[in-house]
Order: structure tokens, then sequence, then C-alpha cells
């Protein structure tokens, strides 16, 4: 007697590589049902002094200034070509300032400041705080000596410290938030941005008429620098990863890279993009978090610097390296996971990739990876496994990537 084998009924199924939930993007965002490329070249520039650990850029008055070892740099943007000021303490915050009609910007440390307009200079102040922000003509800031005492200058300005009821004052906020960590201004409210938690600081006229509230819940712990207003709602990262307050709530932001860093240090804003840096966890290195609230995506730019400063142009430091962040070059996208739906085994027959020329594509089943280059229309690996990874690097927009596998029905 002759037995004839019986193979399971299959069908094929055909997905939206692009639409995979897990997705890690280097250089690239998705938008649409396209892949496209962002910022995602890193140009090395000039050599400059050791110790770089901040960053900013004036809009008012458009330089880009750098600070490391008590000394600021300032310039057009490339650091080769600068002038020096001093300023004094480890938490510097930049504040631009207009007098007489002429801007200016301003870095204040704990006991100095360095004012950079069509003059420059350094000079004491006798505020004693640090995390510096200005609203209405007066400098608040945290007391060098109490992180949970915000101070403010009087009504003459920055140089103003004289305590009165129409001068210089200072308020204490509640405990069980822990220390505040830096001072923002969002919808004409300051935030002191604490801890473990929000507290408000609305002043009706002047700053001596005053209200402080709080939010009503305690969030993971906050890392400090990473506080900022980007398009209408409060970004900042926790332990637990990117949160956005937009007035009302605070919730976890749902961009992809919400978790992708460890220990973020400093951040820049320009054009609606929020620049963190940090440690990547799937890099296994340092990396700029970019996200995107205009367009609603993120992404990272794959450069080991300390600071951004983010104006026309955007540039990236080192301890000793400076660096510049342009669109162009290689990206790299890799897909989350993909399993078509069902447990089984299944045969991924296709990868259809529309409007690219020349990429390169790596498929993986979590045991082997294939890798073809020149890839233009398919790629036909033909690899078994339960679920897979797409990974297409290129340099050019991408209309849309597809996969095709062959799926035997499940009962």
């Amino acid at each position: 007697m002759s037995y004839k084998k019986v193979f399971p009924k299959t069908a094929l199924k055909t997905v939206d590589v692009l639409a995979a939930e897990g997705a890690f993007n280097v250089g690239c965002y998705t938008d649409n049902g396209r892949l496209v490329p962002a910022i995602n070249s890193v140009n090395k520039l000039t050599a400059i002094h050791d110790g770089i650990s901040a960053a900013w850029y004036s809009a008012s008055i458009k330089k880009y200034m750098v600070f490391g070892k008590n000394i600021v740099w300032y310039s057009d943007g490339d650091m080769g070509k600068h002038a020096v000021g001093m300023v004094v303490g480890d938490t510097i915050s930049m504040v631009e300032t207009a007098s007489g009609g002429l801007a200016s910007a301003t870095l204040f440390g704990t006991t100095a400041y360095f004012s950079l307009g069509e003059k420059f200079s350094s000079r004491p102040y006798k505020g004693a705080i640090h995390s510096c922000i200005l609203k209405n003509g007066r400098l608040f800031g945290i007391d060098n000596s109490d992180n949970n005492k915000i101070k403010w200058s009087g009504e003459g300005g920055f140089e103003d410290w004289t305590e009165s009821i129409s001068g210089a004052g200072w308020t204490i906020v509640q405990n069980g938030y822990g220390d505040i960590l830096n001072l923002v201004v969002y919808k004409d409210k300051i935030v002191a941005v604490r801890e473990f938690g929000l507290t408000f600081f609305s002043a009706y006229g002047t700053p001596e008429n005053y209200k402080l509230s709080y939010l009503e819940r305690k969030l993971p712990k906050i890392y400090a620098n990473t506080a900022a207003v980007v398009g209408d709602e409060l970004l900042f990262y926790t332990e637990d990863g990117l949160y956005s307050y937009d007035g009302s709530t605070v919730q976890k932001s749902s961009t992809g890279l919400a978790e992708e860093l460890l220990s973020p240090t400093t951040f820049a804003c320009a054009d609606g993009k929020y620049f963190l840096c940090g440690m990547s966890k799937t890099l296994q290195r340092r990396a700029v978090l970019v996200v995107d609230a205009i367009h609603d995506n993120s992404y990272l730019i794959d450069a080991q610097v300390n600071a951004v400063a983010a104006g026309d142009r955007i540039f990236g430091y080192e301890s000793r390296q400076e660096y510049e962040f342009t669109e162009g070059g290689e990206y790299t996208f890799t897909s989350g996971e993909i399993d078509f739906s069902t447990r089984g085994f299944k045969v991924l027959k296709e990868i259809a990739v529309r409007g690219a020329k020349n990429v390169e594509i790596e498929v993986s089943n979590g045991v082997i990876s294939r890798i073809v280059g020149g890839v233009r229309g398919k790629y036909r690996p033909n690899l078994r496994g339960k679920c897979f990874k797409i990974t297409v690097r290129g340099s050019e927009e991408i209309k849309g990537i597809s996969a095709v596998a062959e799926v035997a029905y499940e009962v």
C-alpha cells in the first residue's frame, strides 16, 4: 500500500513593513507609507578646546555658543573662529534679553554671567541662582543653596536683587516631589520641573502676586536638563522614557523611540524638533534622539556628542570636536518583528521596495541573517521562520516596502 504525503494548505500574505510596531530609525522616518531621509549626515569640523559640556543657539543675535571648564566660545557656527568669555559654575543657562532696543544673549553661571550682543563682557552678579529663565523682565532661577527655592530679580533686571514688596523675592515649593531640576516658561506660566513631578508658578501682574499649584501625580524620576517646550507641549525625559505635558495632563510619548535613551544629558530645539543627547540602548553608544513634533515622528542621529546647538544650522559637540548635522548620507531602517499575524512557521518569499534604485536589505529570522546589496525592486530571500526583522540601508526616499510570506493555514 502506498501513502501520499499531505502538505498543509498555504496562502501568500502581504504586510506593510514600514507599519510594523517597534521600528528603529537612524537618519530616517516614516510618513504616509514612505521612508524619508532625515538629518543623517555627520560632518567633522574644527577641533575645539577641551571639556565642552553644553551648547546653545541664540535666535536674537544669531550666534552659537559652547561652554566648557568655565569658558564660553561663540561664533556664527565654526568654533575654529571664535571669541572667548568667562562664566563660572557647573549648571549654565542661556537667557535672551533686550535692552535699549539691542538684543543680547546672556549665559548665567552660579556667580557670574557672560553677556553677548554688539559687545561682550563677563561680570559677577548677586543672584546666587542657577537654571535661569526670563519672564516679564525678571530673572527667575533656583537658589544655589536650596533646590526647593525659586528666586526672582527686581524690576531693575537681573542685577536688581534688593528684596522688597515690588522687588526681588522668593518662594519655597512643597516637599514630596523632590528637588527642582529646571525652570521652563510654558503657556505663560513658569513650570518647575522636579525630580518626580511638576510645580506651576502663576503670577498676576507682578511675581509678588503669585500662586503655586501642583501636578497631582507622582512621575517616574525625571532627568535634569531635558525639559523643553516643543510645539504646544512640554517634553521631558524620565527613567521610564519620554513624557509630555499639554497644559492639563501628562502622558508617556507615543513616539516609537520613547524609551531609546539611557542617561540623557542636554537638549536643543529648532523648527519644532527636539534634539536630546544620551546613550542609545540599541546602538550601545551615545547618539541624538530627534522628536519632530510637527510631523509626529522620531529618529536617531548616530553621533557620539555631549551637546547640540540648533538654529539655521545644527551642530553637535564632543569634548574636543565640533560636527555639523545635515540631511543626506546613508540611513538605516529596522522594522519591528513581523509575524504575518500567525504563530507558526512561514517562508518569507519576497521583499518589494518601491521608489529607490539602490538599497541594501538585511533579513533575519532570529537565527539566520541574509544581506544583499544593490536591490532595485524585489528581493527573494526564501527564509523560513516564525517572525522576521527587515533592515533597509539607503540614501533615497522609498515610497513603500512590502513583504510577502507563504503562510500555512492554522487550525
